[in-house]
């Protein structure tokens, strides 16, 4: 039913179109890189300045990878939360072309 090239899209019975497969590849990259960043995260929760052996460095190291690990962590947050936003424009969209092409087919 939903158009999924925009050669099909211009068959269907409405003016609507959203290239749904396209928006869906995106979600899933948005939604790997919430993944993807889960390694790098944990790895920064794990520096310890202890291992520099100066004290001014050890804090330092210490401070790098608690903001680097907060970082990573919302960036990691914020493109999961992207994602699910993408989830719900897919499902709006879709629920919009249905009810417009059943209008379409009442006319």
């Amino acid at each position: 039913m939903f158009p999924s090239s925009p050669r099909e899209a211009s068959v269907s019975s409405s003016d609507l179109y959203l290239d749904y497969e396209m928006l869906s590849t995106n979600r899933d990259n948005i939604r790997s890189i919430a993944q993807l960043l889960e390694q790098p995260c944990r790895a920064m929760a794990d520096v310890n300045g202890s291992d520099m052996g100066v004290d001014r460095l050890e804090q330092r190291m210490d401070d790098f990878g608690d903001e680097w690990e907060y970082g990573i962590g919302k960036l990691a947050e914020f493109s999961d939360a992207a994602a699910t936003c993408l989830d719900e424009v897919l499902v709006a969209f879709r629920d919009i072309d249905e009810a417009l092409a059943r209008t379409f087919d009442e006319c």
